[in-house]
């Protein structure tokens, strides 16, 4: 049981977890007994993003009975993340992009969600959680940490820099955005999915928006440089700049808002400079619990640690020296996952995962093939974009890439042909 230390803030106090006889319809009320082939004690989620809150209700759907806890460091409302990159243009403010609060996550799944509780040390050993509110023991462990936004070095204002990555982050920027009360001009830092979107979402607003990138075109890890360059002259066509090849050196304050110097020594003037320059997955509870991380936690292809009944989950994850921060991936890994949780041992399969791109003046959709393997593309243009397959030296095909409407149109029959060349 989470027992509340006497020092914890008394800020925290309304929030705090309340003892488990006080929760509604608590589980452990009921489950006198663990199920077959799961260990005694609860199951506890460390985080309450996609992959927590998913795995939670995957389990309980398996077992009406299991005790499960969420415990997270915000306050544990429910959203969808990658709805920030397109929800300045649909006028949503921040409070719009809750989808559930966490009392209500606990009610309808019969849960404990420990809100505003960061979880400070893992006990491997004791099988217990060190949080800023007390301790939780537990019979299985998932880590499902997620990623935090890299931040580049720069001289100068490095505090203007805003990483949008969650609600409050959302919030900030409409904030800063709002109180202009005109349209504004917005640097972005990076080039990446995170970058373009946010372009994408930002212009059609109405606002002034430039991009600075270190590669030569946007999205140079997920398309062949004909997509790139079809993303590029659609959302330029909306009024997007691009300053690719450089990234930014200083940020110095102005009156109105800032001077950016670039690395070639050039400037742009912004009153809202945003970076999405990418995430690093969060290894550092895990690392320091004796846990094999590298990049990401690694984990095998039951999602399990280096350490008994600790697994990983979600964005922090690093599966056999690559990362998969996507949607798709994710959900694979829930579902065979809350398997292995409630006693059934199941590997993870991935299925053909395509990953989807939020940019309306040029939809994208790319199916990544494998980073170890040399692929050649074969491009087709079509009547707004393009159509793209990796092939290998063997000619099989490995991943694919579509941008424009009219490629989108043939998603389906490119995700069934990927599905049969990696099936035989």
């Amino acid at each position: 049981m989470l027992e509340i230390t006497d020092d914890a803030p008394a800020a925290a106090a309304p929030v705090a977890p309340r003892p488990l006889a006080d929760a509604v319809a608590a589980p452990a009320a009921t489950a006198a007994e663990p199920r077959s082939g799961t260990p005694a004690g609860p199951l506890v989620i460390i985080g309450s993003g996609h992959a927590g809150y998913g795995l939670a209700e995957a389990v309980r759907a398996r077992d009406p009975l299991r005790e499960i806890h969420v415990v997270t460091a915000d306050d544990g409302g429910l959203y969808s993340k990658p709805a920030l990159s397109n929800a300045f243009a649909l006028g949503q403010a921040a409070e719009a992009l809750l989808d559930e609060s966490a009392l209500s996550v606990e009610k309808r799944l019969n849960i404990r969600v420990h809100a505003f509780c960061p979880v400070e040390r893992i006990d491997a050993e004791a099988k217990r959680l060190t949080t800023r509110l007390g301790e939780l023991d537990y019979g299985q462990l998932v880590l499902a940490t997620g990623a935090s936004p890299i931040r580049i070095p720069v001289a100068g204002e490095a505090e203007a820099l805003l990483s949008v990555n969650d609600r409050g982050d959302y919030g900030e920027m409409r904030r800063r955005l709002d109180a202009l009360d005109r349209h504004a001009r917005v640097v972005i830092i990076g080039d990446g999915l995170i970058g373009c979107e946010f372009a994408n979402d930002l212009v059609q607003a109405g606002h002034g928006v430039e991009v600075v990138g270190l590669a030569e075109r946007p999205l140079p890890r997920l398309l062949p440089e004909a997509g790139s360059e079809v993303l590029r002259e659609a959302l330029s066509r909306l009024g997007v700049g691009w300053h690719l090849g450089r990234s930014v050196a200083r940020v110095a304050a102005e009156e109105e808002g800032y001077r950016l110097t670039l690395t070639d020594d050039s400037e742009l003037a912004a009153d809202l400079v945003i970076s999405a320059v990418g995430l690093a997955p969060n290894v550092e509870l895990a690392r320091a619990a004796g846990i094999d991380c590298g990049r990401g936690i690694r984990v095998d292809e039951a999602l399990a640690t280096s350490l008994p009944d600790v697994y990983a989950l979600g964005d922090a994850v690093e599966i056999d020296g690559q990362l998969l921060p996507y949607l798709a991936p994710i959900n694979a890994g829930l579902r065979a996952l809350a398997a292995t949780l409630t006693g059934t041992p199941t590997a993870v399969s991935y299925p053909v995962m395509p990953v989807m791109v939020k940019t309306p003046a040029a939809p994208v959709c790319v199916v990544v093939p494998p980073a170890a393997t040399e692929v050649h593309w074969r491009v087709t243009a079509t009547a707004d974009g393009i159509e793209a397959g990796a092939f290998d030296s063997s000619g099989r095909l490995l991943g694919f890439a579509l941008v424009g409407e009219a490629a989108m149109a043939r998603r389906s029959d490119w995700v069934k042909a990927c599905g049969q060349a990696q099936a035989a």
